[in-house]
């Protein structure tokens, strides 16, 4: 990681310092630099010293220390504290669909923004979170760590794979984005550190990362792009492609097939693989002989399109044998006749991001300046969003929503989900709380929250962003934290539109309040 990144979070910039300060319950002061302070505990040197920002949490403006990331033989354990009664913390930084039992920080992830992965939470070889918990055993380090912070600070830990380099970037469910948290070996952290065998009973297990994946559609989706390191994925409609058993390209072919062909520029080696779909209409032979007919068709186009001389290009035709979605309905199979065109390659730095030409949709509900904010109604509920800046942080773009209800009830805010579907469409309940309808709108690009599955052979994908985002008190502000991919503009649109089920058109399944907030800055990180 570069040392020279902007420290930033969703609610102020602040020096790495000492003392926490007394919690209060006025809003968080508006950014600010605060003056260098002494290193807390008894460990000396800025290399060890927390990153201090100050944040509302639960409600309150507090004061949260993140760091250091302190390496202990084959984990590395993070320590964040804050001046929150307890368990303030444990609440605010807990995943509960990873551990139902017991709150703690296991919703806080790092990501490395360089290598485009981010890594959860290690756990125990008997699945526990490795992470402060109801039970947690403590220990000599845990009591020496507590008193050196004080009896009225809050201190939580987190362990993690050990990762590369001096600093990690560090994502925390309310907080927000921390940057630049150093990693130091644990003899030099003192009482900054606990080892991880003091914060749970166990064997810490294999380590996780995963690869972060980038989601755009172009087109009113008839295009749809996943980029994931080392791969770029378009999926074109046939229906846009091409006629009723048909292999020759329609009228409208070129608009969708110029628009994948975009993606492509720019990568001059790696193997494109054109893979054709069908539906599960007629018998498996003759659909495996369309898909493949319909697939040199695309590949012999692109090939006019877009220089592909350095490509190795293979075709594929694979009928009905791989459907997006289940079913049968008419929905159903147009969701899953389509053309993939696959490019892997081995390029380290990705060519400058892809806007397709063109207009944004038109706005559906209220329109604002992110400065200036946009004011909701959603149903009994009414809230203020606001969005002052994003923050560029290697491939990608972090945001820090600053949302405020102004009703008199708890606000829980279903209103900026997919629904319990993710952006491709794949049914997940887990993500009715979670603001993965918040999108970026570049041109005729619409680019959705960054993502990546939990598992090589499993189909859910969590979101980087705030997972959960509900029991905002009335008055209260919550930062939700988005990340994108970069879009390589100087300013951004965002964007909440209605959204409908890929396989039921009439079926709205997001976007139930609408808003869209213009010119807002990106800021370098």
């Amino acid at each position: 990681m570069r040392r020279s990144r902007r420290r930033w979070h969703g609610a102020v910039l602040v020096a790495a310092g000492a003392l926490l300060v007394g919690c209060t319950g006025d809003p968080a002061p508006a950014p600010t630099a605060s003056a260098a302070a002494t290193t807390p505990g008894d460990v000396a040197g800025a290399d060890v010293a927390p990153v201090q920002v100050t944040a509302v949490v639960d409600g309150q403006a507090v004061t949260v220390e993140v760091g250091p990331l302190a390496v202990h033989d084959d984990a590395a354990v993070l320590r964040i504290a804050s001046t929150a009664p307890a368990p303030t913390l444990r609440l605010a930084l807990w995943h509960v669909f990873e551990s139902i039992s017991s709150p703690g920080p296991n919703g806080v992830r790092l990501v490395d923004v360089d290598a485009g992965t981010v890594t959860p939470v290690v756990r125990t070889v008997d699945d526990t979170p490795v992470s402060t918990r109801n039970g947690t055993p403590g220990g000599p380090a845990t009591d020496a760590s507590q008193e050196a912070a004080g009896a009225d600070v809050e201190v939580v830990h987190a362990a993690f794979p050990v990762p590369q380099g001096s600093t990690v970037d560090v994502l925390l469910p309310q907080v927000g984005w921390v940057g630049d948290v150093p990693v130091v070996p644990a003899e030099a952290a003192g009482t900054l550190t606990v080892p991880p065998a003091e914060i749970v009973d166990g064997e810490v297990g294999a380590p996780a990362q995963h690869t972060l994946e980038s989601y755009t559609e172009v087109l009113e989706a008839q295009v749809r792009t996943r980029e994931t390191a080392g791969q770029v994925e378009v999926a074109v409609s046939s229906d846009v492609l091409f006629a009723f058993d048909s292999d020759a390209l329609g009228p409208d072919a070129d608009d969708a097939l110029a628009a994948a062909a975009e993606q492509l520029a720019g990568y001059d080696a790696g193997t494109l693989t054109v893979v054709g779909h069908t539906d599960d209409q007629a018998d498996d032979a003759y659909n495996d002989d369309l898909s493949q007919r319909r697939a040199r068709t695309v590949a012999s186009r692109l090939g006019e399109l877009v220089d592909l001389d350095g490509l190795d290009v293979q075709v594929e035709g694979r009928g009905e044998s791989d459907p997006v979605v289940a079913g049968t309905g008419e929905a159903e199979r147009a969701v899953n006749r389509r053309v993939e065109i696959v490019l892997e390659h081995a390029v380290a730095q990705p060519p400058a991001p892809v806007v397709a030409d063109g207009e944004p949709p038109e706005p559906e509900g209220p329109v604002a300046t992110g400065a200036t904010g946009v004011e909701i109604t959603d149903g009994d509920d009414t809230y203020e969003v606001r969005l002052p800046e994003v923050l560029r942080a290697g491939r990608f773009l972090v945001g820090a929503l600053e949302v405020t209800n102004t009703g008199t009830g708890d606000l829980a805010l279903g209103a900026l989900s997919g629904g319990a579907w993710d952006a491709r469409g794949s049914f997940d309940p887990q993500l009715q709380f979670a603001p993965t309808n918040v999108t970026l709108v570049s041109g005729g690009t619409r680019s959705f929250v960054v993502d990546y599955l939990e598992s090589a052979d499993g189909d859910d994908r969590e979101p980087l962003s705030d997972r959960v985002v509900n029991g905002i008190g009335a008055g209260e502000r919550r930062v939700v934290t988005v990340v994108w991919p970069d879009t390589g503009e100087d300013t951004v649109t965002v964007d909440v539109a209605p959204r409908f089920h890929a396989a039921q058109e009439q079926l709205q399944v997001a976007g139930r309040a609408p808003f869209r907030l213009t010119d807002v800055p990106v800021v370098e990180g």
